[in-house]
């Protein structure tokens, strides 16, 4: 009796632990682009704030092959993209994964993505000490707000 006593309380210790880990990244306004039949990559967006400094060291999505961080630059008048490993994310400050800046690419997706479905996204951080958390968003697919609109660049990977 007192193991099993024992085992529980060890389990309940853990799941604070990594509900405590997850609580310093908070994820606003997470959405994915619907995609077409055929469209081998899609792309998510979010807003990120921190409670410490924290980097973003991997990610995931079963949606997809292969989920990167990339950034967009200006070359002249063409628009860059090119793959980030590490995003980092200071204490209090927002950052947002937007059109035409940072962004999370899904490649060789698995399936269309339709309007409306849901998208799920873990991203790994990590602290200033090494450790590392993982984060589950469930982002929704759904067309850009009109601002957003990238329509009109010439880009390049």
């Amino acid at each position: 009796m007192k193991s099993y006593v024992k085992k529980i309380v060890v389990a309940i210790s853990m799941s604070c632990f990594t509900i405590a880990a997850h609580a310093e990244l908070k994820v606003a306004n997470a959405w994915v682009k619907p995609t077409v039949t055929g469209q081998p990559v899609g792309a998510a967006y979010m807003q990120l704030t921190s409670d410490k400094n924290v980097e973003i060291v991997a990610l995931s999505s079963p949606v997809a092959g292969k989920t990167e961080l990339h950034s967009m630059s200006m070359t002249g008048n063409i628009m860059r993209m090119k793959r980030v490993d590490r995003l980092q994310l200071k204490a209090g400050k927002l950052v947002e994964l937007k059109p035409g800046g940072f962004h999370i690419m899904l490649m060789e997706l698995k399936h269309q993505i339709k309007e409306g479905e849901t998208v799920p996204i873990s991203l790994v951080t990590q602290d200033e000490a090494g450790n590392k958390a993982t984060v589950s968003i469930k982002a929704i697919a759904t067309a850009p707000p009109e601002s957003d609109s990238d329509s009109h660049m010439h880009m390049h990977h």
